[in-house]
């Protein structure tokens, strides 16, 4: 298993995230008013629910917790809640991360030929989805638990299908322009 060269860092690169995550969410509203507020806090709900059942899940998969599964399950909780932070209710944010952590805590636990040594993909692209996903669902106005039906829930499938699409696309045409013009990989005799 892959170790972190230096826990502190990850600790500390976690916290600078996190801290920086509230201006990000919180200054969605474009003001300061009760919809900045209510970011802010659901933020840092999602965040807070999301570390403590990903903690919870490392405990009784790996038999032991740690510092890294703690950053990681904060900033699961903080992609998780982006979509949604300004549009669900605290309790909301709450279940939020705590579904969240127990949908994408099984993709990190798939290996790939891939590199993808900072887990990027199932931490933003998996957990951005299941955000998008749930805030279909924990929207106050429209969502399917406060009686607006499928309607957002499939208007948020639909998005998320189209940015995969797009984000795929266009990634695949930058690898293969860079490609082109230098070594992607370097060589094993290096």
């Amino acid at each position: 298993e892959d170790q972190a060269h230096n826990v502190a860092f990850v600790i500390l690169g976690g916290s600078l995230l996190w801290f920086g995550w509230s201006g990000f969410n919180g200054g969605s509203a474009l003001a300061a008013d009760s919809t900045a507020a209510l970011a802010l806090i659901n933020s840092y709900q999602a965040a807070a629910s999301c570390l403590v059942t990903w903690m919870m899940i490392e405990r009784i998969f790996r038999k032991r917790w740690s510092a890294i599964g703690a950053v990681t399950g904060a900033v699961v909780g903080l992609v998780i809640i982006t979509p949604a932070a300004g549009f669900v209710s605290t309790i909301g944010a709450f279940a939020m991360g705590i579904i969240g952590a127990m949908m994408v805590y099984p993709f990190f636990q798939f290996t790939s030929r891939i590199d993808d040594s900072l887990d990027t993909f199932p931490c933003h692209g998996i957990s951005g989805f299941f955000g998008t996903m749930l805030t279909g669902c924990f929207a106050m106005d429209g969502g399917l638990f406060y009686g607006g039906g499928f309607k957002l829930l499939l208007a948020q499938f639909v998005a998320s299908m189209a940015v995969a699409a797009y984000a795929a696309f266009m990634s695949t045409l930058i690898f293969l322009f860079i490609k082109f013009v230098m070594r992607t990989r370097v060589h094993k005799d290096w």
